[in-house]
């Protein structure tokens, strides 16, 4: 029985691992639980699972959670900043499922490979911000990191038994959003809630947000670069808006590989924690025949700003990446808080990309001494363009 440490755990990754292991608890024991803020509910998990340990970023008052996770029968808790790098640390575990958000999911992801776990990924950061290095750190401690996006489980499925010297090309598909076709300067009124009505997959805000920029699909364009070490002219996009087709490889003698399921992210999670076996299930299912037609259509990278300088980020390297993913993060928190514009999410980053001085992703202090410089600018490049946006509207 696999071990399994979940990060994460009441986001909506989490939630949807959470079926997977429930319903898989003959293979898997779920032995450490974390969240960034949620409280109640992760305690509510620990009273259910009843894990050796639980884990809080964010605690109003540690005596407190502390007493009562004793009181669900948790023996150990982390609390505060390093809750999470403790946890992974200190805990016994086999695999690493991290579906934390943001910045702060990739320390857990290097000590957990360190340790020689492998790592279930859901956290895009991870691969953006510190890809070279959490590869390297694989390889160097015989650890696999197996993604979770549906995207990346299915160009890993697709890559089985094949040599990535005969690869053409990776295309990664999206369903487009609820902008897709829409040009920029049609998207300056875009409200929040338009923007969070997303066509297919019920998910966070963040990720819904960065999914109706085609931002999201800049993010994974860089982690496919970093998982399959390719360079970002191997890598494509492509338009699937039924988001039946989840990724196609294209080799060298032009055959093409896709990976087809009705969109549930139950299976990519599955196919990461049983990996390189298929484990039976029933929780998703469907007939080919029930899909109907399918569409595949082009993506002009031109017209979607945010997800260009994704590919310009990776194709720069070095501190970029991070640089580029942090700036988006301060943008979309600020757009959900009716501080800037839709449009401004794509300026916001591009300013703070071309006020960057850029260095070489060679340690994780670098790292995250860009990603905390890339905060700051983009914070302060989000309250002059509110202000501005205030004093026209007056």
């Amino acid at each position: 029985m696999k071990r399994i440490l979940l990060q994460g755990s009441t986001g909506s990754i989490g939630l949807s691992a959470l079926d997977v292991l429930a319903e898989q608890n003959e293979r898997f024991a779920v032995v450490g639980l974390c969240a960034g803020s949620k409280e109640a509910e992760l305690l509510a998990q620990a009273e259910r699972l009843k894990p050796a340990s639980i884990a809080l970023l964010k605690c109003a008052d540690a005596t407190s959670f502390r007493a009562r996770a004793s009181e669900v029968g948790v023996a150990r808790c982390y609390t505060g900043p390093d809750a999470f790098v403790e946890q992974a640390r200190d805990e016994e575990y086999d695999v690493l499922l991290n579906a934390v958000m943001g910045g702060v999911g990739i320390r857990p992801t290097l000590v957990a490979l360190e340790r020689g776990h492998n790592v279930a990924l859901a956290n895009k950061e991870t691969l953006v911000a510190a890809g070279e290095l959490v590869m390297h750190t694989a390889r160097l401690h015989n650890a696999a990191v197996l993604p979770i996006d549906s995207e990346h489980s299915a160009l890993q499925q697709c890559l089985v038994g094949e040599h990535i010297d005969d690869v053409a090309r990776l295309w990664l598909t999206t369903s487009g959003g609820p902008f897709f076709g829409q040009r920029p300067g049609e998207l300056s009124n875009v409200t929040a809630r338009a923007a969070l009505a997303h066509p297919t997959w019920q998910m966070g805000p963040k990720i819904t947000i960065d999914s109706a920029t085609l931002f999201n699909k800049g993010l994974e364009v860089i982690e496919a670069c970093r998982l399959f070490d390719l360079p970002v002219a191997k890598v494509g996009v492509v338009r699937q808006r039924e988001s039946v087709i989840h990724s196609l490889v294209e080799f060298v003698d032009g055959s093409f590989k896709g990976q087809m399921s009705r969109p549930d992210m139950r299976l990519p999670i599955l196919y990461a924690l049983s990996y390189p076996r298929r484990f039976p299930s029933s929780m998703v299912r469907g007939n080919p025949a029930d899909w109907g037609t399918l569409h595949l259509e082009p993506v002009e990278i031109a017209d979607y700003p945010c997800l260009r300088l994704a590919f310009e980020a990776v194709a720069a390297g070095g501190t970029t990446p991070a640089v580029l993913s942090a700036a988006d993060e301060i943008a979309v928190q600020a757009f959900l808080a009716d501080e800037i514009r839709f449009t401004d999410i794509a300026d916001v980053i591009d300013a703070t990309i071309t006020a960057h001085e850029q260095q070489p992703a060679a340690d994780i202090e670098t790292i995250l001494a860009a990603d905390r410089w890339a905060r700051d600018f983009a914070s302060r490049e989000t309250r002059r363009r509110a202000e501005q946006h205030t004093t026209v509207t007056c």
